[in-house]
């Protein structure tokens, strides 16, 4: 018998704003741009908008974002890219997308100079993808018949190409559909709250600004077609407040997103008045996704912005489900659901019937085939005087795979892995992790659709240890175990391992300058060993020279906070000094080599540093580790190359630290 497996996700439609609590829009916040119509009430929206203005570095932006771009589950909403980010994933190396993220102009600095206030506004200053940031440069928003993403990473957003906007043929950068709206609105602040600013010193804002910071007509053609296609949303509504909780000032095309079209689009002849013309965004009659902020609606009405609804593909035999959700306004009757359509009997819906329209529901949704194929219902929606809602659905019934699990050739259960998947889908469990049957002493580090027969150089590409990782099932599988083939001597035949500094748990730590070949011990800086046996110390040998005169050439030896010697770089020549312990040394500790210099400059220069035990051999050189594992009964160091260590990937090798004394790579035997 097979187990039954339920999958499920949720599918949003719409929700309806709450009336916040915190950091609203002030009692009579707008009141003096009340009657006011075209330039005047922009200029009005900007007195506003700039009076009590709290200015911030732009070194000082970063911590901010979590309180304006941060989801609850603590990840960066990014605007450029669908990569998962959190803080400690600023400001690193961009190679490629995904590796980092960094702050991004809307309004790019080089067409207002760099200039604060508008360098460090956050209104337009976004966290968003270093590499998607990068190709974006400073070409301005526009359309594009480009569809490839950057790099043709899928997790990229947008696109970079020729404009096929009218006015405008040279290159843009169009963003994603979502945030179109975002984007526009953006552009309308900054035309209003700096409206006696220039943002026309490059080339590129001239495309947008004009006469400094006016919008020339095709970016008010273009911002105002976004505008009204992508309405506000809530991440825009949260990060309203969140500013305005910082900054002090507010995005008034946000609060009331009908003003854009009293200063740019359809009223501009008319003047404004905020309770007969308008509704803002905290109202709670403004429907998140699709108010223009107008009017209140009057009519009977269903919203739903999801046009279709598709279900992971199951076996018969199985169900899938989703949640729907949508938002009745102003309606007098109940709802009504149904599904009909060719495969409705595969099909159900819970509720089908809902008395109290008005307000926000949801659906929860069950696909049961019973025959395989591709399956096709319709979902309506519907209540009298209002418009229905109907929502496509589709299912697909697949044939099941089965998936084999092995170790040595042998067949694998322990565990209870999965044995049969559905054409399409995942793994949910795979097995424990098992030991060699033919060499106790290799180690397993993992799965792979390839079976290795003797050793190889190479990490199979779909290597992997958890069911997160595992392949999508398109067909029958078989799964082999891969072992690391383990030796406590000889040689390894593998180029040096290069260590990045920056582990205090298996690597050397370094928080020392760079220079040229050798590190420089400057006021604070410290090199960290791995953890060692302090009895076995035999000596430490550490290459080093002078940097800035023989007044700093102190390398100060610790282990626990306790000094336990200390050496002295000689000269401007790089030499070998050598320490031994004068105590009897106990415990396990880290070794950390520092300097007693005060200068941000200055201190000895560090070539390498050799530690020499009865049975290991650790070697730093700048950022360059490697382990020597003794044979039983020497107290001499190897002569011949180290074996390397660390549990890292490098040049298509897994290196992996057993217990810090045995190293070994995957897949490769030692001589």
């Amino acid at each position: 018998m097979y187990k039954t497996h339920s999958f499920s996700f949720v599918l949003v439609c719409s929700v309806v704003l709450p009336i916040l609590s915190h950091a609203a829009i002030p009692t009579n916040y707008y009141a003096s741009a009340d009657g006011k119509k075209g330039e005047a009430l922009r200029s009005q929206l900007q007195t506003i908008i700039s009076s009590n203005y709290n200015s911030i570095s732009y070194s000082g932006l970063e911590p901010y974002y979590e309180q304006t771009d941060f989801r609850a589950d603590g990840t960066l909403w990014d605007m450029y890219s669908t990569c998962i980010f959190t803080m400690e994933d600023a400001n690193k190396p961009q190679k490629k997308v995904c590796d980092g993220w960094n702050k991004e102009h809307a309004v790019p600095q080089s067409w207002f100079a760099k200039v604060t206030p508008m360098k460090s506004d956050l209104f337009h200053v976004y966290p968003t993808d270093a590499r998607v940031n990068n190709f974006r440069g400073n070409y301005p928003y526009g359309e594009t018949s480009v569809t490839a993403n950057v790099d043709n990473d899928s997790h990229a957003l947008g696109h970079v190409g020729a404009s096929n906007f009218g006015g405008y043929t040279g290159k843009v950068y169009e963003p994603d559909d979502e945030y179109k709206g975002d984007f526009a609105r953006t552009y309308f602040y900054m035309a209003t709250r700096y409206m006696d600013k220039d943002f026309t010193k490059n080339n590129e804002g001239q495309v947008m600004f004009t006469n400094g910071a006016d919008l020339t007509p095709y970016a008010v053609s273009l911002l105002l077609k976004w505008h009204r296609q992508d309405p506000v949303s809530q991440k825009e509504i949260d990060r309203n407040n969140a500013v305005y909780g910082i900054q002090r000032n507010r995005n008034p095309f946000i609060d009331y997103p009908y003003l854009v079209e009293f200063i740019w689009g359809d009223k501009t002849s008319s003047a404004v008045h905020f309770s007969a013309d308008l509704i803002s965004s905290e109202d709670d009659r403004f429907v998140v996704g699709v108010s223009d902020g107008s009017m209140v609606v009057t009519d009977p009405m269903l919203f739903c912005n999801s046009s279709s609804l598709a279900f992971e593909p199951v076996m018969t035999g199985q169900s899938s489900t989703a949640t729907l959700s949508f938002i009745g306004v102003n309606l007098s009757q109940g709802i009504s659901i149904s599904i009909g359509g060719a495969d409705a009997q595969y099909f159900s819906v819970t509720p089908m019937y809902i008395a109290q329209g008005n307000g926000s529901h949801s659906l929860t949704l069950t696909y049961t085939p019973a025959a395989t194929g591709v399956h096709n219902a319709v979902l309506t929606v519907e209540s009298d005087g209002a418009e229905s809602i109907t929502i496509p659905l589709a299912g697909s019934c697949a044939s099941q795979c089965a998936v084999t699990w092995r170790v040595d050739g042998q067949a694998y259960t322990v565990g209870a892995p999965t044995t049969v998947v559905a054409v399409g889908n995942y793994i949910t469990t795979i097995p424990d992790a098992p030991q060699s049957c033919s060499d106790e002493s290799e180690l397993f580090v993992g799965w792979s659709a390839e079976a290795i027969d003797g050793t190889t150089d190479e990490e199979p590409a779909d290597l992997f240890t958890d069911a997160d990782d595992a392949p999508r099932i398109l067909s029958d599988m078989t799964f082999h175990a891969v072992f690391a083939h383990l030796e406590t001597s000889g040689k390894a035949t593998s180029d040096t391992l290069r260590w990045i500094s920056g582990s205090t748990n298996t690597g050397w730590l370094s928080t020392a300058k760079v220079n040229n070949a050798y590190s420089i011990l400057i006021t604070n800086a410290l090199i960290q060993s791995p953890a060692v046996d302090l009895s076995a110390i035999q000596k430490i040998v550490i290459t080093c020279r002078t940097y800035g005169g023989t007044q700093y050439n102190n390398i100060t030896i610790t282990a626990d906070g306790q000094t336990i010697g200390t050496l002295s770089a000689v000269n401007k020549n790089m030499a070998e000094q050598v320490w031994t312990p004068t105590t009897t040394l106990s415990g396990q500790a880290a070794l950390t080599f520092s300097s007693t210099t005060n200068t941000s400059l200055n201190g000895p220069g560090i070539e390498s540093i050799e530690i020499i035990t009865n049975g290991m051999q650790y070697t730093y050189s700048r950022f360059m580790t490697t382990c020597t594992q003794l044979p039983s009964g020497c107290t001499q160091p190897l002569q011949q190359p180290a074996l390397r260590c660390r549990k890292v990937l490098i040049d298509g090798h897994i290196m992996i630290d057993i217990d810090g004394k045995t190293m070994d790579i995957l897949g490769r035997t030692y001589e």
